[in-house]
């Protein structure tokens, strides 16, 4: 039996040392999202389902609420919208409601007046040039019409000024000259086909009757035809986004579904078809955040995913009165939470997976999920993240959706002190985080991981954790450029990919087996000294057990400890930790 136990304590004079479903029936309800059902989603074509009430005990009246069930159900076609625009994501009430939050907030202000910059600045932007880079893609030019169209609509309904939606207009048909908008690589097919129904639905009073068909039809025909294409015949397509466990399906079904939104009048078919099959497919990917919210493919790339899925279902809510339910599926109330969870009080995220270790990415879906689901973590996280990027820290960076801050924006007026000890989170990945008292984000803080080489987007890492102490990273998860595709049967060739990057074990030299999935066995967070055991045998061959456990010893200690037992001679392990820092050991016991 092998024991290696290493403590991490945090001091302020020392810093860190180691011591070493195709139909459903619609049913009337209202869940905590406050949306109108809870159905995954009916076929478009049943739309008179018989709609049954909680309380139809009353049926006893007669023939007066027989009659008024029968109004009530067609009232609630769930593929029936408000008319008029704009209707995507921040209707007129909405906007009105942020009119007012401009005034009393702030930070609300300060963005209002940032917008203003970024969007004169757009008003000079030259035209961009259809082209495709090495891998295919038009990724970029697609952004970054997300990011102009977006800004200057966005600029245009608040300021009300005609300048922004000339320019807005005028890059939107620009897009509309494309001779496609790469179906083949759908992702930047999608994200265009969403600037351009924010901008259609957003700008749509003041374009002309040829500007309008123009988009309309480009819309149709570069993005939702595309798209539906995929949804109903699969078989032979290079990229069947639906059936991928990363970020691909949200970001794929959004922008379908706002483009379904946006022209529905014109084409009510290919609409409900467009939602219908965005939805029901968008099912799977939710599960994965079953049961605490975890997303295994990193906090990068649940920025990525829960903007555009968060995109979605706002615009659904808004145009629709209702998400069909997603934003109700078990975990869903739990991953803003997750991510709140997975940063430190360094500033940095648990950058695992697809995640940069330099840089944040600012995400305005917390701010949307702490309005619904009215959780003041995720609010507080994304305020202080936002005013530290309009500060100018580098760390934080925006993406093409970051003026959704703005219509997004909660100042939820609760204090809530983070709470010290030990929280675990379980799912695709088994996930434990502990954290010890301390003011001015200057706690101790470790975030650990189990993990299993078959998910997508992953590295060899079961075990790896990441450390901060005085408000500095010190233990590091490092930057990888291109997590290993764990379909090639070269995946595992890059050693930046393997446990040998990692703070975690090697044994006898050998990579972590890809196919083992390991787990926490056991826990106790209510302890006086909180601790959690990940099961990494399933990792390790070489060993017939190996056991990695933390536990929090006091404010300023945590406590790693492995335990490897081997049925016959002892092999050689490597114990790791990546840090930037200098490393002194003054002590290792090996039982």
């Amino acid at each position: 039996m092998f024991h290696n136990t290493v403590q991490l304590y945090s001091g302020r004079k020392s810093g860190l040392v180691c011591i070493i479903c195709p139909v459903v029936r619609v049913v009337s309800a209202r869940p905590k999202s406050g949306n109108r059902f809870f159905l995954d989603i009916a076929r478009p074509g049943w739309l008179t389902e018989t709609v049954r009430f909680r309380h139809l005990a009353l049926w006893i009246l007669g023939t007066f609420l027989l009659l008024l069930s029968f109004y009530a159900s067609a009232q609630q076609n769930a593929y029936e919208y408000v008319t008029g625009h704009p209707r995507i994501i921040m209707s007129r009430y909405d906007e009105l409601a942020l009119r007012f939050a401009m005034l009393e907030d702030p930070l609300a202000a300060r963005l209002k007046a940032e917008l203003k910059k970024d969007a004169d600045k757009l008003l000079s932007a030259k035209d961009l040039k259809y082209s495709r880079d090495k891998n295919n893609s038009i990724g970029e030019i697609s952004e970054e019409y997300l990011k102009r169209i977006l800004t200057l609509s966005m600029a245009y309904r608040i300021f009300e000024d005609e300048k922004y939606s000339d320019k807005a207009i005028d890059q939107m048909m620009d897009a509309c000259a494309f001779p496609d908008w790469n179906p083949g690589y759908f992702l930047d097919a999608a994200t265009m086909t969403a600037a351009m129904a924010i901008g259609y639905d957003w700008n749509f009073y003041h374009l002309d009757i040829r500007q309008n068909e123009t988009i309309r039809n480009r819309i149709l025909e570069f993005g939702i035809n595309p798209g539906l294409e995929v949804y109903t015949n699969p078989d032979g397509k290079p990229l069947v986004w639906f059936k991928m466990d990363n970020h691909w399906n949200q970001v794929c079904a959004s922008g379908l579904i706002l483009g379904a939104l946006a022209v529905g009048d014109d084409f009510p078919d290919v609409k409900n078809q467009a939602i219908y099959h965005a939805v029901r497919n968008l099912l799977p990917t939710i599960e994965l955040n079953e049961p605490d919210g975890v997303w295994s493919q990193g906090p990068a790339s649940w920025v990525l995913a829960n903007n555009y899925l968060a995109m979605a279902m706002s615009a659904m809510t808004s145009s629709l009165g209702h998400d069909f339910g997603l934003s109700s599926r078990p975990g869903m109330d739990q991953a803003a939470s997750w991510y709140t969870k997975m940063t430190g009080p360094s500033g940095q995220t648990f950058n695992f997976g697809l995640s940069s270790a330099s840089q944040v990415t600012i995400a305005p879906a917390l701010a949307w999920y702490a309005g619904i689901y009215n959780d003041y973590l995720p609010s507080e996280l994304f305020r202080k993240q936002l005013e530290k990027q309009l500060s100018g820290n580098v760390l934080y960076r925006r993406d093409a959706l970051f003026y959704l801050s703005l219509p997004w924006i909660q100042n939820l007026n609760e204090s809530e002190k983070h709470k010290s000890g030990l929280s675990i989170q379980e799912g695709t990945i088994d996930m434990m985080v502990f954290q010890g008292n301390g003011e001015n984000n200057e706690y101790l803080y470790l975030a650990s991981k189990g993990g299993s080489g078959k998910l997508g987007n992953q590295q060899l890492d079961a075990g790896t954790f990441v450390v901060d102490a005085l408000g500095e990273r010190w233990v590091l998860d490092p930057q990888v450029e291109n997590p290993a595709n764990t379909t090639g049967q070269d995946a595992w060739e890059n050693p930046a990919n393997t446990n040998a990057n990692h703070s975690t074990l090697v044994i006898a030299g050998a990579n972590q087996n890809p196919d083992g999935e390991c787990r926490i066995v056991k826990s106790n967070r209510n302890a006086p000294q909180p601790f959690g055991i990940y099961d990494l045998s399933p990792a390790y061959p070489e060993a017939t057990k190996v056991l990695r456990g933390f536990k929090l010893l006091s404010d300023d200690c945590i406590m790693v400890r492995d335990e490897i037992t081997f049925s016959d001679s002892p092999k050689k392990v490597r114990w790791a930790i990546i840090t930037d820092a200098t490393v002194s050991v003054s002590e290792m016991k090996l039982i």
